[in-house]
Order: structure tokens, then sequence, then C-alpha cells
């Protein structure tokens, strides 16, 4: 992919940590050893969702877990080279992560804390009572009403004027989510902790095919026997888990992966005909336990969903850079580390057309200040700028970030382009949590045709995943070795030149 040529010092006017800034002058560049590498160990915890219910051949030894040999843990796991210690099993709730589930099964997080480099967790649908909702909402045409009798499942779920969901997602489940995530980063204190969301079960009204989709239960085969109007709002309950869930991740340092939005097109009841869910499937008299759950292209779907969000993380441990305008020739340059992972942050170094301008490693910056924001700390240096030059981080295995002037007018918006593999990258578009009422529109280009875009709080073509005081907009991409992708600013047409 061609490189971004941007602007970067003639001067350094910087804050020099104390102590080590006369040791980093004796030093040569080669000197400076990486931190240790996290663990390779992967703990994988979660539902039915996580394992994958049996879909396309069955591994592990609890048959009752329904692990999927190719559940999206499985997927990960060989596409980043992780060890796989997949306790994922069918109808778990967040209280067998840290405790011995009413079945029996030891609690799913009970791995050595220093074996642990990676989790991801997929869990709460089963607290909430996902599945016995949409059992209950089952209806005998596509108006109405349910065979329970009431008009429609919201009506069934909103007595009194009380949205009875939102009350228990409020006062059962988040609570319940969050202290497990608390444990989770107290436990494994250097891991990564990704929280992946559900795929959405029914199309939102945007995407519900025009003549609607219903079809009468029938025994011994498929249907979707749900009111047309509930399908939105059973869209809408996922929505607000969806939201509450990105809000406990990022309060415990972990980050979260939306699909809400990627997936928004492939529910059982699909405009696309590309189905990620599959629909109710009745064999006999009892629903198939792949019901309303992931098909083979939904396990597709989520593994390389969750690979390119842990991968973007795999290579600076989360660290990130960007160049902030600071009036004139001068920008800020900054290196953002997470505050959760600074025990297992590599060593990243930051260059100017080859030669070092400063660098972090462990808790400490070279030539850098250093201030606490959103989660991260921001490393700095100010410096002025010329056009033509490339700035740029790396760490010890080779791993670059080419980082771009951001113009005024992005707010604190910024992008990058994260290799996957082969042709495949993953385009982001980070947005700071605290500006999102501010955010100007911005669309993403790739040699100048539209890929997707920001409007207001609202994204297209992209799925979110939020962490660290930033909602990360992502869309993988295939790009060849002279495509240019750029940031545009509606209106402005500034741009950002990503690479």
């Amino acid at each position: 992919m061609t490189k971004g040529r941007f602007m970067t010092r003639k001067r350094i006017r910087a804050t020099v940590a104390p102590v080590v800034a006369a040791a980093v002058l004796a030093v040569s560049l080669g000197a400076v050893s990486p931190a240790a590498a996290a663990p390779s160990g992967y703990l994988a915890l979660g539902d039915s969702y996580a394992a994958g219910q049996d879909i396309d051949g069955h591994k592990g030894t609890d048959a009752g877990c329904l692990q999927s040999s190719v559940n999206y843990p499985s997927q990960v796991a060989t596409n980043l080279g992780l060890t796989l210690t997949d306790n994922t099993c069918s109808g778990a709730v967040l209280g067998d992560v840290f405790a011995t589930s009413t079945a029996g099964r030891p609690a799913q997080a009970g791995a050595p804390g220093n074996s642990v480099g990676t989790i991801t967790l997929t869990m709460g649908a089963n607290d909430l009572g996902l599945s016995a909702i949409a059992s209950s909402c089952i209806a005998s045409s596509a108006s109405g009403p349910l065979t329970s009798g009431e008009p429609s499942c919201a009506a069934r779920y909103s007595a009194g004027g009380e949205n009875n969901l939102a009350s228990r997602l409020a006062t059962t489940v988040l609570p319940h989510l969050t202290s497990t995530l608390t444990q989770l980063r107290s436990t494994y204190p250097s891991a990564r902790i990704l929280v992946v969301g559900y795929l959405p079960l029914t199309p939102d009204a945007a995407h519900t095919p025009a003549g609607g989709c219903f079809s009468r239960l029938a025994l011994n085969g498929t249907s979707f026997p749900f009111v047309t109007t509930d399908l939105e709002w059973l869209n809408s309950v996922q929505r607000a888990m969806d939201a509450q869930y990105e809000l406990a991740a990022e309060a415990s340092g972990a980050q979260y992966l939306s699909l809400m939005t990627a997936a928004a097109d492939h529910t059982a009841c699909s405009a696309s005909n590309t189905p990620y869910i599959n629909p109710l499937t009745i064999t006999g008299f009892s629903p198939d336990a792949s019901a309303l759950h992931p098909n083979s292209s939904g396990l597709k779907f989520l593994g390389q969903a969750v690979t390119s969000a842990l991968n973007t993380q795999q290579a600076f441990g989360g660290v990130r850079g960007q160049l902030i305008p600071q009036g004139g020739d001068e920008y800020e340059l900054q290196i953002l580390v997470p505050g959760a992972t600074l025990s297992s942050t590599p060593t990243v170094t930051a260059w100017k057309n080859e030669s070092y301008l400063a660098h972090v490693q462990g808790e400490f910056g070279w030539y850098l200040g250093v201030r606490a924001a959103n989660g991260y700390r921001v490393y700095s240096q100010t410096i002025t700028m010329s056009q033509g030059d490339v700035v740029e981080l790396k760490t010890a295995d080779g791993s670059r970030q080419v980082l771009s002037a951001l113009p005024t007018s992005f707010r604190g918006v910024t992008g990058q382009v994260v290799h996957i593999s082969g042709n495949t990258y993953e385009l982001q578009i980070w947005v700071p949590v605290n500006t999102l009422e501010t955010t100007p529109d911005i669309s993403a280009r790739i040699n100048g045709d539209y890929a997707a875009s920001i409007v207001g709080q609202s994204a297209y073509y992209l799925q979110v995943r939020g962490g660290g005081g930033y909602r990360v907009y992502t869309q993988l991409v295939t790009l060849q070795a002279t495509d240019t992708v750029t940031l545009t600013v509606t209106g402005t047409n500034e741009q950002q030149r990503l690479s």
C-alpha cells in the first residue's frame, strides 16, 4: 500500500522523563530491549454463541457444551497462533465464569493467571433469558396475536407501561457483567480482554424485507413465526444490551466488539439472502440446538471479526500513535498506551525519516511527557513539522505504524489501516467518546471510491467496538500495493491519508 508522506520536526521542544534522560544519551537504540512478551495462552469464555452449538463438527470432552470445531475461539487461535483453552459451554451464565455451574462444571476462568495473554467473553444472553424471550414471542400470524394470546411480544414484556427487559438488564445482567470483568482484570492483569457482542437475531426496520418474513411454526421444518412489528422491538432489546455492554467493558479496561451494525443485514430474516443466524427449526416436537444460533457463515464471520479485533493489538499491544495540530507548524506527537496493559506493552519507538525521536518502554517514556486520559497513558512530544517527512512507530519485531498529521477539522478523529493477512487489512476510524456530539461527518475512500462513513453517531458499512475512551469503527478491506486510503471531512474536504 502506498506510504503516506507527512510532516515532522525541524526542532524539538519536549519534556524529558526525569532520571532516565541522561541514560538514554549513552544507550544506542539497539540496546533498547522490548518488554517481556505477553503469554500466548488464550482463554475463551462464553455460552452457546461462543461454543458454536456443534455446527460443522464437535470438539471437546464435554459433549453437553456443544463446542463446534470451527467456533470463533478455534478460528482465532489458529489465525493468531495462540494456545487455546476453550471453556465455552452452551447454556452458560455469568456466574459460571468464577464458580461451579449448576450442572457441576468447573469455573470457566480456572487457568493460572500468568498463563493467559488473551481472553474473549461472550455471555449474558442466558442471564437475560433471551432464548426464552424469543420462544415466548411465537405468533400465529405476521400481525399477531402471540400463541399465548398477547397482541405482540412488545406488549407482553411492557406490562404496566414498564419495559421489563430493560429493568432486568439494568438490575441483574449489567451488575453481574461488571463484577465479572473486574474480577477477570484482577485475576489476569496482563491479559487483553475482549468482550464479544451477539449477532442480531432479528432485523431492525431498515433491514426488514418489504414483504416481511413471517412463516408459520412447523413441525419437522424451519419457520420464522414472529409478529412483524416485534422484529424491530427484539432488535432494540439487543441494541440496548449491546450499548450497555460496551460501557461495562470500557469501565473495566476491556475492549468491546459490537456486531450489530456489521451483521445488520444477516439476521435469520435477511434481505441479503446471506443469513448468519439459523431460523427456528423443529425436529419432532423440539427445537434444534442450532435454532436462532449462528450458522456456518455466522461462525466464519465471528472468527474473522474477533481475529481482526485482536490482531489490531497483537504487535503493538494496543499502543497507537497520532499527530495532533497545535497551531502553525507545531504538532504534538502522541503515543497512546492502554493503562490496563502497561506491564505487557512492547517497547515502541518513534522515528522521523529513520532517525530516532523517542520511545516508550514499560511505564517509562524517553524524551516524552506523560499524562492520563480516558484509560490511556498519553506520552507526548511537541514538534514542528515540514512537508515530505515520515513519522512512524516501530516495535522490535518490525511492525510499523506510519502516522499522518491530523487536520484540525477532524476534532480528534484518527484513522489507520492494520494488516491482517495477505491483501486483507482492517480500516479503522478512531472517534473519542467525549467528542461524539461534535464529531464531523467523515467518509472513508479507497482510490477515491466510497467505502464507509460516519454521520453523527451512526456508522455505515462499519462495525464498532469500544475501549480506552474511543469508539473504533472498522471494516475489512482488500488492498493492493498501490492503493490509497483516505478519510475526508464532509464540507471541508480535508483529508487524512492512512497507512
